[in-house]
């Protein structure tokens, strides 16, 4: 059984390692050999995590995280499921999870950016509702130029939760 949690301090150093692979399995096939080696020789998230793990919540099945996310405000500021558990609901798990947190904060619509490069991710947004609203470039360390998609998607306004819903969910590994 999956289980949703608030993350925790002594998530931190796994989620770094969870953010690398996921990011590596999001954009290994289709950025620029450049951005790969630049990201991964980087620190961004031995500095990110340590700093912002309380705003995160992770999905876990035992002991194993199997993604996380991060809502922040009304966007969806970060969503990375493990490579092993991609395809099995996880990361839709999670991305609902973060609209629910937003709804109840008086949200009326959510938004996220994802990478050009992350085609997959694209994807997956759009699988779920989510529709592209913009485009914008960002220039990179590496001397490449990303494009950003910003994709949204409106809400339904908070209900009190169901009794009846409960935030595990099945899940064959």
């Amino acid at each position: 059984m999956m289980t949703l949690r608030q993350a925790c301090e002594a998530d931190v150093s796994a989620l770094v390692v969870l953010a690398r692979r996921s990011w590596l399995s999001g954009f290994a096939e289709t950025a620029p050999a450049a951005l790969v080696r630049d990201r991964l020789a980087g620190e961004f998230e031995q500095e990110w995590y340590p700093r912002h793990w309380p705003a995160m919540t992770v999905a876990e099945y035992g002991e194993m995280l199997l993604g996380v996310v991060q809502p922040e405000g009304d966007e969806v500021n970060g969503l990375w499921v493990a490579p092993e558990a991609q395809g099995r609901g996880v990361g839709t798990a999670l991305l609902r999870h973060a609209e629910r947190q937003i709804a109840t904060a008086g949200h009326l619509r959510v938004w996220l950016t994802c990478s050009g490069f992350n085609t997959g991710a694209a994807r997956f947004y759009r699988a779920r509702g989510y529709c592209e609203v913009g485009r914008s470039t960002k220039e990179r360390g590496c001397g490449l130029v990303e494009e950003l998609l910003r994709f949204e998607r409106r809400l339904v306004p908070h209900q009190p939760p169901n009794p009846s819903t409960s935030s595990t969910a099945g899940l064959a590994i």
